[in-house]
């Protein structure tokens, strides 16, 4: 049986895989969800399921690129090296994460597979975005990228 725990770590018959690059391979090639939401790695020969704690990937880090006077771009990185770039048709979205049932921030990687933000990668974008805040009438904190916004969680009256 194949694990991916909360924090993005692959696991085979309760070990941890070690390599990367296999990691990476069953991540980009073979790993797939069905539209019930089950997991699989499929291969020419066999599909295998896979037992997944929230979400297949996590975002490790990001970086911003500056486009234009009042634009920018954000990139995010996965903890398998996909990189995403914030847009109108790539967005952040809101839904409880399986830990807490906290609303946090998600994204699309491919083909219905999501990255949840991590932790720190969050409150970096969160500090980010309270430093460019400039209409306060929603309760949703937001951060631009690709010429949308794009929400990171709900503002909690102070």
């Amino acid at each position: 049986m194949f694990y991916i725990d909360y924090e993005g770590e692959w696991y085979h018959e309760g070990e941890v895989i070690r390599r990367h690059a296999l990691k990476k391979l069953f991540s980009d090639r073979a790993l797939s969800i069905d539209h019930e939401g089950r997991y699989w790695l499929s291969s020419p020969e066999a599909r295998y399921p896979v037992q997944v704690e929230d979400v297949p990937f996590v975002v490790i880090d990001f970086d911003i690129h500056v486009t234009g006077t009042h634009s920018q771009e954000i990139i995010l990185l996965t903890n398998m090296g996909d990189k995403i770039i914030l847009t109108s048709e790539q967005k952040l979205f809101l839904r409880p994460e399986a830990r807490r049932q906290q609303i946090v921030p998600y994204v699309e990687v491919r083909c219905g597979l999501l990255a949840r933000l991590g932790r720190s990668v969050w409150m970096n974008l969160v500090n980010r975005a309270l430093e460019q805040i400039q209409d306060n009438s929603s309760n949703i904190l937001t951060i631009y990228s690709g010429g949308d916004v794009h929400p990171l969680g709900e503002m909690q009256d102070a």
